[in-house]
């Protein structure tokens, strides 16, 4: 009987060998069928296939040294096939298209110059078409630009073309002066009945009606209103006169990106706007004020009311072995820097007679941060933990959330009656997050720079304490940094030392009780870790400006705030030369005296 039991026993321990030692054939099968239709992709010119299934059999096999020359070999020749598909896109200006080929083609060969130079460059040039694109604009945008400095109807100043050339005054009536500029505008000229009279010196050659008119009545201490279609009325400038005269018009301004309680301190700190009211359901402003202030707030809302721009940033978060680091710290410092050969279009290979020829030129350093993370996130050593793509806007923070959340029980006593003593337990549970935790708050500048207040924190269960309550391990970067656009950023220094027990053995057997210490054995195994994080932003949206956002306008002060359009120079002239109608006497200029008859022509004297 006994004697059955053994070779029973013998007979279930040699098929549990068997299964184990299937189990390894079958995994090594499938390790090499992964090789083997790579090569087969490969063959076909397939490089993105061939790319996948080498790279799934390292992760089988991570010591095969030919599957992992294989990834290299499929790596660069998907690269380049890439980097060819982009330049053929580019060649017929589909930006985008080629962007994204230049992209998966940077991401497989970081180390090969042309590619970071073509993405550059596509990058700039969908940067420039999105600025100059003008067709994405809807009826609504259209509709708003085109009446924001529209006046209300029949209150508006003529548009009218310059003065004639013989426009000159000297010791001339005011009241003449400005009947004479009415006529050559055709606006009717009103005068109010305490208007004082009093002999005027201008040259008014070559300016607007309205410059013309704003200069004679700033130098006589008049202002002018328009007080009805076509007709001007000249007014003594005084406080009295001013509340007589002042009209005052409703405007209602429908804001895109603009915060509607920003805008409003804004216009009431700038203009001394009072009477102004927010429209949260359609995100407007109403304001009723005179129409010269109106048109200056119209200026101050199309100059903010802008689009933020806009960033994505590529995070990479890796846990290396510090073994690993130091590796690859003698390894960079014994060569120098990192150095790519230029290869041709169609292969990669070198002779012997190419490498007795190579020199100094045929060597470029290109990138070393990025290809140094690249080579360290291919290590097999290395765990990606993270490895998100933000996109945000300036000024606005980016959040990652990496984890899962652990209850924590928490005790509290309360008394079993009112008044009693606290010895009731209650447990309740609080839940920690455990994981990666990223905040991104990116500030991006005029010179294509960022600036990223970040912070990282790493946490995990790194063991049990009393009554098996879980403690928690935390590791936290806080810091600021300012980018160029593609520039990567290399954080680290978060080291961890970790204790781990492996089993090794026979698979089964080795878990067996008692028995499995005879097919396995347990190993201890002392690891220290660091953590790198990696940053790199990309532009993708800039601050949409003009030169009538930047250029500062006039607002006189007084009870109007009348601003000055005309003297505004035209887009492309950033440095306008105004002409000073009240000093400009040199010279032996037509002069007109009274008494004039407009509009017959100017008599010389």
């Amino acid at each position: 009987m006994r004697v059955g039991l053994g070779r029973r026993s013998t007979l279930r321990i040699n098929r549990a060998v068997l299964i184990a030692l299937a189990a390894i054939t079958l995994a090594g099968c499938a390790s090499g069928r992964a090789l083997q239709e790579g090569r087969l992709a490969e063959r076909q010119r397939d490089y993105d296939r061939a790319v996948v299934l080498y790279r799934r059999a390292v992760q089988e096999r991570p010591n095969d040294r030919s599957a992992q020359l294989a990834l290299e070999r499929a790596m660069l020749r998907a690269a380049q096939q890439h980097y060819a598909a982009g330049r053929a896109l580019a060649r017929q200006s589909r930006w985008e298209e080629a962007l994204a080929e230049y992209q998966i083609a940077y991401e497989l060969n970081p180390t090969m110059g042309d590619i970071e130079r073509e993405l550059a460059e596509t990058r700039e040039a969908v940067r420039t078409r999105l600025e100059s694109r003008g067709d994405g604009e809807t009826e609504l945008e259209a509709l708003i630009e085109r009446t924001r400095h529209t006046g209300p109807p029949g209150l508006e100043l003529p548009n009218g073309g310059p003065m004639p050339d013989e426009v000159v005054f000297r010791e001339a009536s005011a009241r003449t002066v400005f009947s004479a500029i009415g006529q050559f505008a055709g606006v009717t000229i009103v005068f109010d009945p305490q208007f004082v009279d009093e002999p005027v010196t201008a040259d008014l050659r070559g300016v607007t009606f309205t410059a013309a008119i704003e200069t004679i009545a700033n130098s006589t201490r008049n202002f002018f209103q328009v007080t009805a279609p076509g007709t001007v009325t000249i007014v003594p400038d005084t406080p009295a006169k001013r509340r007589e005269y002042q009209q005052e018009v409703v405007r209602t301004f429908y804001l895109s990106n603009a915060d509607v309680n920003e805008t409003i301190d804004l216009l009431r700190l700038v203009l001394d706007v009072r009477r102004i009211a927010p429209v949260t359901a359609t995100n407007a402003v109403s304001v009723m004020d005179t129409p010269e202030r109106l048109e200056a707030a119209a200026r101050l809302v199309q100059a903010i009311d802008k689009a933020r721009a806009e960033v994505v940033i590529e995070v990479q978060l890796l846990e290396v072995d510090r073994q690993t680091i130091r590796d690859y710290g003698l390894e960079f410092a014994a060569q120098g820097a990192d150095a790519a050969l230029a290869a041709d279009a169609e292969g990669f290979g070198l002779t012997v007679d190419d490498i007795s020829r190579l020199s100094g030129s045929d060597l470029f350093v290109s990138n070393p941060m990025s290809l140094l993370v690249n080579m360290l996130a291919d290590d097999s050593n290395t765990r990606i933990l993270a490895n998100p793509s933000l996109r945000t806007s300036d000024g606005l923070a980016a959040e990652a959330h990496f984890g899962e959340r652990v209850p924590v029980p928490v005790s509290t006593f309360v008394p079993i009656a009112a008044g009693g003593v606290a010895q009731q337990p209650i447990t309740s549970f609080n839940y920690e997050n455990i994981g990666v935790n990223i905040e991104i708050l990116p500030r991006i500048h005029h010179n294509d720079e960022v600036s990223l207040e970040l912070v990282v924190e790493i946490s995990n269960i790194s063991g049990t304490g009393f009554g098996d309550l879980p403690q928690f391990g935390s590791r936290e970067i806080t810091t600021t940094l300012r980018l160029r656009d593609g520039e990567t950023n290399i954080l680290a220094g978060l080291i961890r030392d970790d204790e781990r027990e492996t089993l090794d053995g026979i698979p089964g057997l080795s878990r067996v009780p008692v028995l499995g210490r005879l097919f396995g054995r347990t190993r201890t195994e002392s690891q220290e870790t660091d953590i790198i994080l990696t940053l790199r932003p990309h532009i993708i949206r800039v601050l949409d400006l003009d030169e009538q956002d930047v250029l500062p306008f006039r607002v006189s002060s007084g009870g109007a705030a009348a601003v000055v359009g005309s003297s505004l120079p035209l887009p492309g002239r950033l440095d306008p030369q105004p002409r000073d109608p009240v000093e400009r006497l040199g010279g032996p200029p037509p002069v007109i005296q009274e008494p004039v008859t407009p509009p017959d022509p100017p008599v010389n004297r």
